[in-house]
């Protein structure tokens, strides 16, 4: 596989030597550290591991910008609307950057988090699909290594790898049963330098497991709203294309499967997925055991209240093309990354996970799946927070 890799990109591929474990963590015990806790997954960990541990101090590195590391990250799950007052004695945000030797903490942080934390959850990542892979590399791939390295060191941890569908083989499956897990693509099939990133991540942390380091990934495809506040991803190319929809007063005819999923929902199965005694490695995939298409999402849409009649998709991108100029940051963002011949998906089988979605179901956790009703939540509160215009008839259900 690694054979088939261009030269420039065979640097990043081996582990350092120094990445070794030195004994056997204990996970249910210690500190946790979530990466990523301002981005919009990142944050919802850091909530469900915060609810799910009450005892358990959370640690999150944040990055440098205004303000301090508290207020950055607090400011962030008040936005969230997740921000819990009762969290400020053991919630604690550490200064730092992924991107940077070392994670960018200070060395008293640093042994901090080597002698207290137990379990992490690597979800920090520099998320920008037109970036190339030199201006993603240092905190996608550069941060994984930092967070192996953080996980053998000092007191031994357990590291929970948050990576995308995006890196798989689409074509290892059984009609709509997708391998699980399924192998990593062919490089050359990672188009843009954010999947050629998590690609050599995954097979970072692969190459962790293979030297007895306590790892797991859980991979996961597009997240939706979170089910109990409502609140959106705002950069999810799905909402902005219900945004774009609603503004322009009209949907495209597609049928396009989405595999959208809720986010709390996700990080709870992510959670419960990292806590498993495994027997060797093995990826996780979180996907829906009954994909949602976009024709699925636009009739819910109508249900609501809006009134949306359906175009050929050459005419709504035509009227998309028209409004870009004057048209809300949605419009601009969907006219702007829209291929011409259909959303991205539209010629995709409806695939699914089965052994992760068992897994789950013998843990007691039914697989993640997006509903109307709540769907119906993310327009409620998306009206309220002026992401989208109220429904055009009776409102909302």
């Amino acid at each position: 596989m690694t054979s088939e890799v261009p030269a420039a990109f065979r640097p990043y591929l081996d582990l350092p030597a120094d990445v070794r474990p030195a004994g056997t963590p204990d996970p249910d015990t210690g500190a946790v550290l979530v990466t990523g806790a301002t981005g919009f997954l990142g944050a919802t960990l850091a909530d469900e591991v915060l609810s799910r541990w009450p005892e358990r101090t959370v640690y999150c590195i944040v990055r440098p910008g205004a303000g301090t590391a508290d207020e950055r990250l607090r400011q962030a799950l008040i936005e969230a609307e997740l921000w819990n007052e009762e969290w400020r004695g053991r919630l604690r945000a550490v200064p730092g950057d992924l991107s940077q030797p070392g994670a960018g903490l200070a060395p008293d942080d640093a042994r901090r988090l080597a002698e207290e934390v137990s379990l992490i959850y690597h979800s920090g990542a520099f998320v920008n699909l037109a970036f190339p892979f030199d201006q993603v590399q240092a905190a996608n791939v550069g941060g994984t290594v930092e967070m192996l390295r953080l996980a053998v060191t000092g007191r031994p941890k357990r590291l929970c790898h948050i990576s995308t569908m995006s890196t798989i083989d689409i074509n290892a499956r059984d009609g709509e049963r997708l391998r699980d897990p399924a192998p990593l693509g062919a490089f050359e099939a990672m188009t843009t330098g954010y999947t050629k990133s998590k690609w050599i991540a995954e097979l970072l942390v692969e190459q962790a497991a293979q030297r007895g380091v306590d790892v797991r990934t859980v991979r996961m495809g597009a997240l939706a709203g979170h089910s109990r506040t409502g609140v959106s991803n705002p950069n999810d190319y799905a909402w902005l294309v219900i945004s774009a929809c609603l503004e322009l007063g009209a949907v495209p005819l597609m049928r396009a499967p989405t595999s959208w999923l809720p986010v709390d929902l996700v990080a709870q199965a992510t959670i419960m997925l990292g806590e498993l005694p495994t027997e060797g490695y093995r990826p996780y995939q979180i996907l829906p055991p009954g994909q949602v298409t976009y024709s699925d999402v636009f009739s819910w849409l109508r249900r609501a209240g809006y009134r949306l009649p359906t175009m050929g998709f050459a005419q709504w991108r035509e009227r998309l093309r028209q409004h870009a100029d004057g048209g809300s940051r949605a419009v601009q963002a969907i006219a702007s990354a829209i291929p011409k011949g259909g959303l991205p998906g539209e010629a995709q089988a409806n695939l699914h996970s089965p052994e992760t979605e068992a897994i789950l179901v013998a843990h007691g956790m039914n697989p993640p799946r997006l509903t109307e009703p709540t769907f119906q939540t993310y327009l409620r509160t998306g009206h309220r927070r002026k992401e989208i215009p109220a429904p055009t008839t009776e409102g909302f259900r």
